[in-house]
């Protein structure tokens, strides 16, 4: 059984009481800017910047971007004359924040343990900072270079979106393929690192936490302990078999938005031939999973949504979409600018949905194929398809089509 287990890092691999660290980080941060722009300026700033990436949910920029198109130009600044200052600060002054952290063997422990038994292990973090700030974190923590048993840190560099959006949840997975077997989340934010995986119906750990917080529901979904106690439970996790169960909108919603993102890292580093390449276990290319996810997207998904939204209980005849395949020749006759045709589709979906009310979201339907349904059904539907051509597309990658 191979589980993925995701786990947050400040007070849950690191102790880092962060009403001591944030007025520390920004004192040297504002000092180390200093000569460039007063402190009483930047420093409202860096807050509303920050803000920024946390509400971020446009999927064509990372947060790194949405950070710098927020802090940078209203100061008056150019990024290119105060980066190098920046990266300096990550890699010596940052540093200093270590005496206001405190290692957890308990956590060593953990990790030893998921590595042993040969985990994929994530450190989602809220990527709020650079990748050398994440990585020197994780140094004070016990987890050196040398010996670093995480496939990636999530950092503001790669990600589109943060906490608590299940959107950055579902990008996560979707970077690993959306991995068939078992799922986990463990951290210690209720509202960040436990309820929002919850969405995409991935459960979690909830890392020192309250009891009295939860309610009813809560308190018999969601378990919760020390460190110590997260290896029995890890034995106990169920095997979903590939099945992901997107239980709200929240789920549904955050993994359409993710979609566009994960396929463009994905294919990012493929030559036009690679586009077109097939394995002996698959018959389709990636360019012709692509093109069909763009056509069922624009010419079955936003009907389908627009049909139900404005009629009422209407029936909706299933469409096979897969012969167009051959029969409009995607092999060759379409390029790899689907991604962005594909992206700019979605997103006219996604800013669609994301205006419904709760009522419009259980509007009727009946589909020929699944009988009696609701819109946030049928969209679930399109969030699943997403997935199980995500996988395809990554397992024609790891068969060895991309370049090195």
């Amino acid at each position: 059984m191979s589980v993925t287990l995701l786990i947050d890092l400040d007070d849950t691999l690191l102790i880092n009481p962060l009403e001591k660290f944030m007025p520390a980080y920004i004192k040297l941060l504002s000092n180390k800017l200093a000569p460039f722009v007063a402190p009483e300026k930047m420093v409202p700033q860096l807050l509303a910047a920050t803000d920024c990436m946390i509400k971020a949910i446009d999927s064509t920029k990372t947060l790194e971007q949405t950070f710098d198109e927020n802090f940078y130009p209203v100061l008056g600044l150019e990024k290119s004359t105060i980066e190098p200052l920046i990266n300096d600060f990550y890699q010596n002054e940052f540093n200093d924040l270590q005496k206001v952290t405190s290692i957890r063997p308990e956590a060593l422990r953990l990790i030893e343990y998921a590595v042993s038994n040969n985990y994929t292990i994530i450190v989602a973090t809220n990527p709020l900072f650079p990748q050398t700030a994440m990585r020197s974190r994780l140094n004070w923590a016990g987890f050196s270079n040398e010996k670093f048993p995480f496939v990636f840190v999530t950092s503001y560099e790669m990600m589109h979106f943060s906490k608590p959006n299940p959107a950055y949840y579902a990008e996560i997975l979707g970077r690993l393929g959306w991995p068939r077997g078992p799922i986990c989340m463990v951290g210690n934010s209720l509202k960040e690192d436990i309820l929002p995986p919850s969405t995409l119906g991935i459960p979690g750990f909830w890392v020192d936490g309250k009891i009295e917080k939860l309610n009813e529901l809560q308190k018999r979904a969601i378990p919760l302990g020390s460190l110590n106690e997260i290896i029995p439970w890890l034995e106990t996790l169920p095997n979903p078999e590939g099945q992901i169960d997107l239980k709200t909108v929240q789920g549904v919603l955050g993994t359409l938005r993710a979609t566009p993102v994960v396929l463009n890292y994905l294919t990012e580093n493929l030559s036009e031939s690679v586009w077109r390449n097939k394995s002996e276990s698959q018959d389709l290319s990636v360019l012709e999973l692509l093109n069909h996810l763009l056509d069922v997207e624009s010419e079955i998904n936003t009907p389908r949504i627009e049909l139900v939204l404005s009629s009422e209980n209407p029936f909706i005849a299933g469409i096979d979409s897969d012969p167009w395949i051959i029969e409009r020749q995607y092999q060759t006759t379409r390029t790899p600018r689907v991604i962005s045709d594909f992206a700019s589709q979605r997103q006219n979906s996604i800013e669609r949905l994301t205006a419904l009310s709760e009522v419009e979201w259980m509007r009727p339907a009946r589909h020929s194929f699944f009988g009696p349904t609701t819109l946030l059904e049928l969209v679930r539907f399109i969030a699943i398809h997403d997935i199980d051509h995500i996988r395809q597309v990554y397992v024609l990658i790891t068969a060895g089509f991309k370049n090195k």
